[in-house]
């Protein structure tokens, strides 16, 4: 996605400070829409998948990470990408709420700012770092625990396994 879904994120904030009635419900419809898609892309995701393309077996605690975190490790770059967009999202969404209250669109303002709580849910599911360092921050032992099997978790269930093959092409070819 390159940074498109951010930048439609900013769009439609755009959209709605210079419009707030239809901007507002397009906001809204949007972001539903995408934690719609998200967490049914999620749901999708399956741990028993995840580990038979493990090119190891993973101990303990890298498969209790990647059983909690199983998108983050299936699927990384696509990961990173929805995290962006999340992120924007809900900026942009800590922003218009009080905008569209300002603006006296309670609806699509309520709306957003509900939805807001599910941006956070999922962006937990999509940055597993970031949140288990604030949680070891905190004094997490088992975020601790977590955190140290990241790193053998990524590198036994990456998708790249080795240089690609060569293909062969015939002589004169």
């Amino acid at each position: 996605m390159k940074g498109l879904g951010a930048l439609a994120a900013a769009a439609l904030a755009a959209w709605t400070f210079l419009s707030p009635p239809s901007g507002g419900w397009a906001f809204a419809a949007a972001e539903a829409a995408f934690l719609a898609w998200l967490a049914r892309e999620l749901r999708r995701t399956q741990f028993d998948a995840l580990q038979a393309r493990a090119r190891e077996p993973l101990d303990a605690d890298e498969a209790d990470l990647a059983r909690r975190y199983p998108l983050y490790f299936a699927r990384p770059a696509f990961a990173r990408e929805c995290a962006s967009t999340l992120a924007a999202t809900g900026l942009a969404s800590l922003v218009l709420v009080p905008w569209l209250t300002y603006k006296l669109q309670w609806p699509p303002a309520l709306l957003i700012g509900i939805l807001l709580f599910a941006v956070g849910k999922l962006t937990k599911l999509l940055s597993p770092v970031y949140v288990l360092r604030v949680a070891t921050a905190k004094g997490d032992r088992e975020a601790l625990r977590l955190l140290s099997a990241h790193d053998g978790a990524a590198r036994k269930l990456s998708a790249h396994h080795g240089p690609e093959p060569e293909h062969h092409r015939p002589a004169g070819g």
